[in-house]
């Protein structure tokens, strides 16, 4: 991973999306630390809170605030962004709000996070493949897909990429916004493929989620090295199984992890069909991004600024 290289030549096409990243991020920034809609937090705060055991009991969803939060957010960013938007974003691969303005595709995804569930979210910035251009390539042994265009087909605008988190705690008879250890509201740009190289093409900090090959859709030398429940805990017949197939072993991961030099695929344990096997990466589904490398950021003439904010809504 790379932070943002500011001493190099850029080209004018990457002078123009990063001020325009910086640009958008000042704007929703200023939308989102409004007292409108903090106020309007607070209020979904409180209808929740209140509520609590009747929604749980009508309504069977661990994740109480994704509805009203996406409402309030997009509320917000119409209202507010009113004469900057001539139109919408018209491709089904993107983040849940795209709309197009005279210079560029503003995407931008809203995550509700549970203090109480996954950790790696809070602390890093997950990020699905639709949803981000980035391009990842040098990250090592595993592909990372971006299938989100860094220009829109048809405006031929950049298309930015933003991501509002809204992190709450519930612990399953309570609710409330984080406010303690972890921030309420989190805003996040997420750099677009045409300036990856600034960052070495690289900015992933691990990966949530995987795809593996199929032996129905890749062909036979994917075929999974199934374990029994004794050989699941026993390395030296692991090993052996998989060096029959000319698999090598890789010291730098915990688990057992191979490489098949001929297809060059990472193979590692994990979970085909309800059984334990040895199987192979064909890439990270959704990913998280290094909120250290996000934060440093720096527009056309240098100037730095941040590309990760975090802030915490006062309780009322």
């Amino acid at each position: 991973m790379a932070k943002q290289q500011y001493n190099i030549r850029r080209s004018e096409i990457e002078n123009k999306i990063l001020d325009l990243e910086k640009k958008y991020f000042d704007i929703i920034k200023n939308i989102i630390t409004s007292a409108e809609f903090k106020n309007d937090l607070i209020l979904i705060e409180k209808e929740i809170s209140d509520n609590y055991t009747k929604f749980d009991e009508l309504w069977n969803l661990k994740n109480k605030l994704k509805v009203p939060a996406e409402r309030v957010v997009r509320h917000h960013l119409y209202i507010k962004m009113n004469n900057l938007i001539k139109g919408i974003f018209p491709s089904p691969l993107s983040s849940d709000f795209g709309v197009r303005t005279e210079d560029a595709v503003v995407c931008i995804d809203i995550k509700t996070i549970d203090t109480q569930g996954n950790s790696g979210d809070l602390k890093e910035t997950c990020v699905e493949k639709n949803q981000n251009s980035f391009d990842n390539k040098n990250y090592p042994y595993i592909h990372i897909p971006a299938n989100l265009n860094a220009f829109d087909d048809y405006s031929r605008l950049p298309v930015l990429t933003y991501i509002i988190k809204i992190i709450y705690t519930d612990t399953g008879y309570s609710f409330k916004l984080s406010r303690t250890e972890y921030p309420s509201l989190v805003l996040v740009c997420i750099p677009n493929g045409k300036i990856s190289r600034l960052f070495d093409y690289n900015i992933v900090a691990n990966c949530k989620t995987y795809d593996y090959y199929t032996v129905r859709n890749d062909g036979e030398n994917f075929e999974p090295i199934y374990l029994s429940d004794a050989e699941v805990i026993n390395e030296q017949i692991i090993n052996e199984k998989c060096q029959v197939r000319g698999l090598v072993r890789l010291s730098e991961f915990k688990k057992p992890t191979f490489y098949d030099s001929k297809t060059k695929t990472l193979w590692w344990k994990t979970s085909v069909s309800n059984k334990i096997a040895i199987a192979p990466v064909k890439s990270g589904a959704s990913v998280r991004f290094s909120n250290e490398i996000l934060k440093e950021r720096y527009d056309s003439d240098n100037n730095k600024w941040e590309g990760y904010i975090e802030w915490n809504i006062p309780e009322q």
